[in-house]
């Protein structure tokens, strides 16, 4: 015997400004979808640099999530499923989880805001012309070079942090 309850299915995709969900039914119909801008910093000196907060993106998901639910009129316990989908970014946090701040200056390795490297970084440029110069085969896999943007492996932006801010490293210890 079918049930009577509705079925619902809660879809989130985090892009690059904005987190978004959308509530369907089981038929594939959208009940409701809301989208929360999410907060980018750019350095005013350095046009290579994309970040963003973990806590931002959060608080992001979480009003377009508490949108949908509202809007439809839906009870929770009636999401039966939650799909989930985000761009590729690098987000630093320490062994407890607290956010690590990846911007230069004196908050540098420091908890804070501004904890995600952006895919659209380019600040690992030379990094990911070191990668590419070992020929390694791994790189096959990704097209036989990889970019500043290569997602999902995003090492040389790991390599960008631990090579020019050790400090970085020290809070990682």
């Amino acid at each position: 015997m079918a049930s009577s309850e509705p079925s619902y299915y809660l879809g989130i995709d985090v892009g690059t400004g904005s987190a978004r969900a959308a509530l369907v039914k089981a038929d594939g119909v959208v009940v409701a979808s809301a989208s929360q801008d999410t907060k980018t910093w750019r350095d005013p000196t350095d046009y290579r640099i994309f970040e963003q907060s973990t806590a931002d993106v959060w608080k992001s998901i979480c009003g377009a999530v508490r949108q949908v639910i509202a809007q439809s009129g839906a009870l929770p316990k009636h999401v039966k499923g939650i799909g989930f989908d985000a761009t590729c970014s690098l987000a630093v946090t320490n062994w407890e989880g607290e956010p690590i701040t990846v911007t230069r200056g004196a908050q540098l390795g420091e908890p804070g805001e501004r904890n995600i490297v952006l895919w659209a970084d380019h600040r690992a440029e030379k990094e990911a012309d070191l990668i590419n110069a070992t020929g390694s085969s791994v790189l096959d896999y990704v097209g036989g070079t990889i970019s500043v943007c290569t997602c999902p492996f995003m090492c040389q932006e790991d390599l960008a942090l631990l090579s020019h801010y050790p400090i970085v490293t020290r809070a990682l210890t």
